[in-house]
């Protein structure tokens, strides 16, 4: 090692003062040595130079994760070393020293050679450097003696390495610098090493903490346990879903949490996974109800703990109800009216929305029921809620408390095995309308002035009562005062639903808005068959005016929608004026007591005529006629009416 030293002094002497660099001199000494001569470095001095000192702090703030990773790895180093005259540094990307430790005598001679925190150590303000060299090569680097650039590092020999992250690119670099004449070419293997391993323990901390911010941003909570059913790991959304402290659920066994999953089963009997099975927290004295996934996790065949993933069963409704489309498309702004009592209806429907009571519309099919009931909930604070309309008399009575309420998992022959929530249920939050509600039967009419009493529901099959937030919108077109005298609906349902009162109003009490209606449908079909723009004259309002309209605002929409298509330029006269006339009026005020006529006739005749407006088309002829589709299967067997 003299003998090195006294050519490599030799050798820095040529070059210094001829420019002449010895062909034995390392290749990547020589062409730093230029370098530095390019960059018009001192080669009299060497030392670290104030002029680039950085702020310690804001370097340590900058590279907290490596220093927080590799301080502990210098540590050990220095522990294998101490005593023989080394120090340890850790410097950044750039090349500044970022953290150092060393013996006594090393740290001083640091100091007087400003090899300090905050210095940067490039070649191009200090001179051929292992951190500056490595830098500039992307590779370990060791300078021993006079290979240094500046003469002031002649009594060192140092040894660096770059830290790279996973993508290759250089993060820092740990130097091990001391006496030139301890220079030993393993103090460059162990640097390597060092950083070697610096990078694999930065990875694996990257990839924790990757993990755990996947963890704790997933949108559902998470559990993990172990083979022993203790919980080894909870995120941050489980923790507030069941609104217990982290502390409290890690020393919990999953039994005392989840007592109706068997999870010795999905173990010991090696099952792929529990998949959208709804089951309940229990917290103390609170019930949380959810929706669960088990999936086991295995190392090598053999199951070692299973993650469980759960979401609240009112989140997984709301998520339903945004897919399947439980929501309100109509508002006041919707309604097309000249009539003053309309136009108090829509004042009145606003001043309802802004309660929280139940309602009860009345009227003729047609009439626009269910427009108010979209325009009370979108009028509300609930309109940020689903809102779910349901045709109780098209459900089949014997699935309507199931259809309502929800069943729980085994409640009857062919039901889920994960059980299912009800319309109810579904609409928790928001608003239900419950259309044609004098078809309910009267053991769910009880079961009905339950939930309007309490804003609990119990499914068939369940022991567990579940509180809602829900408004409730009926609507009929039956006279239930005068069902209540025939015992075929409940006295208390009605006053307990009938907190506020709508009744809607036929078209033939509001004919004024006829022309403004025919105008609008007009406009909308135009729109649509974007080749034609066809027009409306008076004479063509004039006959629509001088029907009664039993079939309301939906059959005058159906009427102008087919004249439309089968008129030219103009509406001249009804394609259904002879279908118009022959349709049964059957008007309150007409008392022509000769021409009763039975009502089984009356509606035998009208289902004939709807069947042959609509074409034979059933479902067309059942929301003309505003009845169920099962419902007119029915009464087309029972009255032995021909539909092809």
């Amino acid at each position: 090692m003299e003998n090195y030293e006294e050519f490599i002094t030799c050798a820095w002497n040529e070059f210094i003062n001829n420019g002449y660099i010895n062909p034995k001199v390392r290749w990547e000494i020589a062409e730093s040595w230029k370098r530095c001569m390019g960059y018009e470095v001192n080669p009299m001095d060497g030392k670290g130079n104030d002029k680039h000192k950085a702020s310690e702090k804001l370097k340590v703030e900058e590279n907290a994760q490596l220093i927080s990773v590799a301080h502990p790895i210098i540590e050990n180093i220095y522990n294998i070393v101490q005593g023989s005259g080394f120090a340890i540094m850790l410097a950044d990307k750039d090349g500044y020293i970022m953290d150092i430790i060393g013996d006594d005598d090393i740290m001083k001679m640091a100091d007087e050679l400003n090899f300090v925190k905050g210095q940067l150590w490039t070649e191009n303000v200090v001179g051929t450097n292992a951190i500056g060299t490595a830098l500039f090569l992307d590779k370990p680097v060791q300078t021993i003696g006079a290979e240094h650039f500046g003469i002031h590092q002649h009594s060192w020999t140092c040894s660096c390495s770059p830290i790279h992250d996973e993508e290759g690119n250089i993060i820092g670099f740990i130097n091990m610098s001391g006496n030139v004449h301890s220079a030993h070419s393993h103090t460059l293997a162990m640097v390597t090493s060092a950083a070697q391993l610096i990078e694999k323990q930065m990875a694996l901390t990257i990839s924790n903490n990757l993990m755990n911010i996947t963890f704790d941003s997933i949108c559902e909570g998470m559990i993990v346990i172990d083979e022993k059913l203790n919980i080894k790991r909870v995120n941050d959304r489980a923790v507030e879903i069941l609104e217990i402290s982290y502390k409290e659920i890690v020393k919990m066994n999953i039994k005392q949490l989840m007592s109706s999953v068997n999870f010795s089963e999905i173990i010991g009997k090696n099952i792929t996974s529990y998949n959208n099975v709804e089951c309940d927290f229990y917290i103390n004295t609170k019930r949380v109800k959810c929706i669960i996934n088990a999936v086991p996790m295995k190392v090598t065949d053999k199951v070692i703990g299973i993650v469980i993933t759960f979401r609240e069963v009112q989140d997984v409704h709301k998520l339903v109800t945004k897919v399947i489309g439980y929501s309100a498309s109509y508002n006041f702004n919707d309604f097309i009216t000249e009539n003053e009592r309309m136009k108090d209806i829509i004042n009145f429907g606003k001043k309802i929305a802004r309660s929280h009571s139940n309602v009860l519309i009345e009227g003729e099919s047609g009439t626009g029921k269910e427009l108010i009931a979209q325009s009370i909930h979108n009028y509300s604070e609930r309109r940020e809620g689903p809102f779910v309309a349901v045709n109780c008399a098209s459900i089949p009575r014997e699935l309507v408390e199931s259809e309502l309420f929800g069943y729980e998992k085994g409640a009857f022959t062919g039901a889920s095995k994960e059980g299912h929530p009800g319309k109810f249920e579904i609409a928790n939050g928001g608003t239900i309308f419950l259309d044609e509600i004098g078809e309910l039967p009267l053991d769910i009419q009880s079961k009905l002035l339950r939930v309007l009493d309490n804003n609990k529901i119990i499914r068939v099959g369940g022991t567990y009562e579940k509180q809602l937030d829900i408004r409730v919108v009926g609507a009929t077109n039956r006279n239930l005062k005068e069902e209540i005298k025939r015992k075929n609906f409940r006295e208390d349902l009605y006053y307990r639903l009938n907190v506020m009162s709508v009744k809607t109003i036929p078209l033939n009490e509001r004919k004024e808005d006829i022309d403004v209606l025919v105008k609008y449908f007009v406009e909308i079909l135009n729109a649509k068959s974007k080749d034609q723009h066809k027009k409306v004259n008076k004479s063509y309002l004039d006959k629509l005016k001088k029907y009664n309209w039993p079939g309301n605002v939906r059959e005058l929409r159906n009427i102008v929608e087919r004249d439309y298509y089968l008129s030219d330029e103009y509406f001249v006269t009804s394609y259904n004026e002879e279908e118009m006339t022959s349709i049964k009026d059957v008007d309150v005020q007409d008392k022509r007591e000769s021409s009763i006529i039975p009502m089984q006739i009356l509606e035998k005749e009208t289902i004939e005529n709807a069947i042959r407006i609509c074409e034979g088309n059933i479902v067309k002829a059942a929301n003309y006629l505003n009845i169920g589709r099962s419902t007119l299967y029915r009464k087309i067997k029972r009255y032995n009416i021909n539909n092809g």
